[in-house]
């Protein structure tokens, strides 16, 4: 089962550079592109999946000590909503880092990390508690729907985005 987390780490990695850089090679406009929905725009849903893979790995300390909570990148928690990133080029550097650190999360995963209990306070103050193996499959998926919604804004923009088949990774 730990083989299929180390996938999706890489095959996340893979593709949010592929779709960062399709994006970056449009700017200056998609990045603030208006878009009707709960995010107004493809920077604001790049910024959501980053904040919320920051609070999951921050939560995923009740697990175990990972050695990752030691980057730069780790010290401070964001707050969801909190636009971090008013560019394409911050963002990128900062996604790419943070997919790395996620390569190495998996990495350091033992089978009994798996059945452990993550515990998380929500924004609102509810506490979840989540075995960790679900709560890992949770966060590999919160990134591709929020990916699958910018392919929607790229293909309504006539923009290539052929970028998320799992199967070529």
């Amino acid at each position: 089962m730990i083989e299929v987390y180390k996938y999706y780490s890489k095959c996340n990695q893979e593709i949010n550079a592929q779709l960062l850089k399709i994006i970056e090679e449009h700017e200056p406009n998609i990045f603030d592109y208006q878009v009707e929905g709960y995010y107004k725009s493809i920077g604001e849903i790049l910024n959501h999946y980053y904040v919320a893979d920051l609070i999951w790995l921050h939560s995923f300390k009740t697990v175990k000590e990972f050695s990752v909570y030691k980057h730069p990148i780790m010290e401070k928690i964001p707050e969801y909503g909190e636009q971090l990133f008013l560019n394409i080029t911050e963002l990128k550097e900062n996604r790419m880092k943070l997919d790395e650190i996620i390569v190495e999360l998996t990495n350091e995963i033992e089978t009994e990390d798996l059945y452990k209990t993550v515990t998380r306070i929500t924004g609102s103050g509810e506490k979840l508690e989540k075995i960790f193996w679900k709560t890992l499959l949770h966060v590999f998926n919160h990134q591709t729907h929020h990916r699958g919604q910018i392919s929607q804004i790229l293909d309504k923009l006539k923009i290539e985005n052929d970028y998320s088949n799992m199967i070529r990774h």
